[in-house]
């Protein structure tokens, strides 16, 4: 599948009207909306840690172009980047298409593990997947520049980041549900145990 056209006449706007005739696929989705910073920073991480892609916002899944407002998606997309542990190769560009603006997020493949906000994904196909023990260890050990350390240490920040995610999340539900607040909890320790689980495996 064809996501950077090669063909260098063709400028940005006309890349990406070819790419709304494709449609989503492994590397390329299209949003109406970014969905805030944890699903943003969610999907630039699964493109990362695939094969690269392109986010564009303001078109629906149909194709349709809706547009977007460009501080929103600006604010939006910084934040997103914030909750990158570490944070990839990621350039963002607007463009006007039939007279509305959208945005382009161009995300490249990246070394090592991109965790995000609300844990580690990667693209397959045209979703996001949680990305499996099995890859993770074996993305860790085909790194070319695999440091040990700093590797523990990334891990220990995002390990860090997932909890105080899922503190807040278990935190809205608290007042709502009990039910709901015990089965947060119970995620809660599932994923921080899967995690941990990695550095015994290190």
């Amino acid at each position: 599948m064809v996501w950077f056209l090669a063909n260098k006449n063709k400028n940005i706007n006309e890349e990406v009207l070819e790419l709304i005739s494709q449609g989503d696929n492994d590397r390329v989705e299209f949003r109406h909306h970014t969905g805030g910073p944890n699903l943003l920073s969610k999907i630039i991480s699964s493109f990362a840690n695939a094969s690269g892609g392109k986010l564009i916002i303001g078109v629906g899944e149909n194709g349709k172009i809706y547009g977007c407002k460009k501080d929103s998606v600006m604010e939006t997309f910084n934040k997103a980047k914030e909750k990158l542990i570490p944070c990839p190769d990621i350039s963002i560009e607007f463009i006007i298409l039939e007279n509305e603006t959208v945005a382009v997020i161009t995300i490249a493949p990246a070394e090592k593990i991109v965790a995000s906000s609300l844990g580690v994904f990667i693209r397959t196909d045209n979703s996001d997947e949680i990305m499996k023990t099995e890859e993770i260890s074996e993305k860790l050990l085909n790194t070319e520049s695999y440091d040990f350390e700093n590797t523990v240490a990334e891990m220990a920040q995002q390990i860090t980041q997932l909890t105080i995610s899922l503190e807040e999340t278990v935190k809205r539900y608290r007042d709502k549900n009990k039910l709901s607040r015990k089965i947060m909890e119970w995620i809660a320790c599932g994923i921080i145990g899967i995690i941990l689980s990695m550095f015994i495996h290190l």
